[in-house]
């Protein structure tokens, strides 16, 4: 019960950590793929030995056999030759091949040797090589043995009637060679079904191997693939309804910001009609003030009545800013392009504003001009203005410059200022409606933040540019960009 409860704990997905889940089942597929590989590693590496000692032992044996012939060929050769030289060339090369089979035979039984090979028998060969009716190492033994003491005879002695002489030609051509033969084939066989076994170990590992990934596939990455799917299938559902959401919630953006367009667009209508309307009473209201005010019977009167005519004319300031602003977002205001000198717009400007700057301690320059341009120059006039007023309300000493200089193909219009200035971090907000520097010496009745957005405004209409430069202690510059006519 116990098991099956693992088994069915480990095959559910974890919902609260799916990551750590397929995590832990991807180590399990990698460490059973692993234990198999290492066990096929190692099962093949140990065969692989084993059938290298048996690969020594099948050359070692060769060359015994090839030696004892060898060695039987210089005895029958020293033994019929009649020339001492050749006899001394056959001695010599008995010698060395004696050496080589003995040197053959002590690494075949694991004694101390010259020849590099590992050498490990099996037990049948062992039994082999040393038991039976004519074990090989006694054979190997004796047939050394009686080499030695061919080769420590004197000339004379080698006869073929030697018992040692006899019986090197007669054994190592017969039984010896037999017996190595015989120790050779049974390691070919041996070798041939170790093969035949390490054929069927490969079909083993390559049968384990499938099962094992068809197990994986089955227990561990269908359950994967099923939980992924799941997740895919709630995320493409989450997907749509966020879709679904997301749209229907544009819509209504786009429902409710054009309902703010459409009324804000009637309010600018509605302003821009009524603006006339608007208007009249607060002119009945100035013509009024200024016949009473120079009809009060006492200067304490009059003061009043000129305080009251000044407000009437704020008013009447703060009114035309806002109609203006309105028929701008109205569309009402559509500029009408013609070419005109800009001296036409300077001469009378700096005549107009030169009063009002003497009137503070101002001096107002301003530079001639010969350029000729094609715009609106009612609208433009309006901007300068606006300029020069903010230049010589905001300027306590100092100068105020009115000139223009070209840029490429187009004509920069430039009032300077040496007032207060502002930091450089507000001139993007000066340019919004309503927006107000903090300026604790401005007369609050002067405007209520609207001129330099009808500017900005009024210079989109005329595809010009506006900009500001300023710096506080010093002063400011502000420009307006067009294209020249000529």
């Amino acid at each position: 019960m116990a098991y099956k409860y693992e088994m069915k704990r480990f095959l559910k997905p974890n919902e609260a950590n799916p990551g750590l889940w397929m995590t832990k089942r991807y180590v399990f597929a990698l460490a059973a793929i692993a234990i198999l590989a290492i066990s096929a590693f190692g099962t093949v590496g140990l065969l692989i030995a084993q059938h290298k000692s048996t690969l020594s032992i099948i050359n070692i044996s060769g060359r015994q056999r090839m030696l004892s012939q060898r060695t039987a060929l210089y005895v029958s050769q020293l033994t019929y030759t009649k020339d001492d030289i050749a006899r001394q060339r056959y001695r010599q090369e008995l010698t060395e091949a004696t050496d080589l089979l003995e040197q053959a035979h002590l690494a075949l039984t694991g004694h101390a040797s010259t020849i590099n090979m590992s050498i490990d028998m099996t037990p049948e060969a062992r039994k082999r090589y040393y038991r039976g009716t004519h074990p090989i190492n006694a054979q190997m033994n004796n047939y050394i043995k009686q080499l030695r003491t061919i080769l420590d005879m004197p000339r004379q002695d080698i006869r073929a009637d030697n018992p040692s002489v006899k019986y090197v030609l007669e054994v190592a051509p017969g039984q010896l060679v037999d017996s190595l033969d015989s120790m050779v084939r049974f390691y070919q066989e041996d070798g041939e079904k170790g093969f035949d076994f390490l054929n069927r170990l490969e079909l083993v590992f390559l049968l384990t191997t499938l099962l094992i990934l068809c197990m994986e596939a089955i227990f561990i990455f269908r359950p994967m693939v099923l939980h992924v799917t799941a997740q895919m299938d709630k995320i493409k559902a989450f997907s749509e309804d966020l879709e679904e959401t997301v749209a229907q919630r544009t819509e209504q953006l786009q429902i409710a910001t054009q309902a703010a367009i459409d009324a804000n667009h009637a309010k600018s209508t509605f302003l821009a009609a009524t603006g006339h309307d608007l208007k009249q009473p607060l002119e009945a209201i100035g013509m009024f003030s200024g016949m009473l005010e120079k009809r009060m019977p006492d200067e304490k009167s009059a003061a009043i009545m000129k305080d009251m005519h000044n407000a009437q004319r704020s008013m009447r300031s703060l009114l035309d800013s806002i109609l203006a602003l309105s028929k701008l977002e109205a569309g009402v205001i559509e500029p009408k392009p013609s070419p005109f000198h800009l001296q036409e717009l300077f001469t009378p400007l700096t005549k107009e504003y030169r009063t009002l700057a003497q009137a503070k301690g101002l001096a107002l320059r301003m530079v001639p001009s010969s350029i000729e341009i094609n715009t609106d120059k009612l609208l433009l006039e309006r901007i300068l203005r606006n300029f020069l007023s903010n230049a010589v309300r905001y300027t306590t000493e100092g100068q105020i410059l009115l000139g223009c200089r070209r840029r490429n193909r187009c004509i920069s219009i430039e009032v300077w200022d040496t007032g207060r200035g502002f930091p450089e971090e507000s001139i993007e907000s000066i340019f919004t409606e309503f927006s107000q520097l903090d300026d604790p010496e401005r007369d609050r009745s002067e405007g209520i933040g609207l001129g330099l957005a009808i500017a900005k405004r009024l210079a989109q209409l005329l595809n010009a540019e506006i900009k500001c430069r300023s710096k506080v202690g010093e002063g400011s510059a502000f420009s307006i960009t067009i294209q020249t006519y000529t």
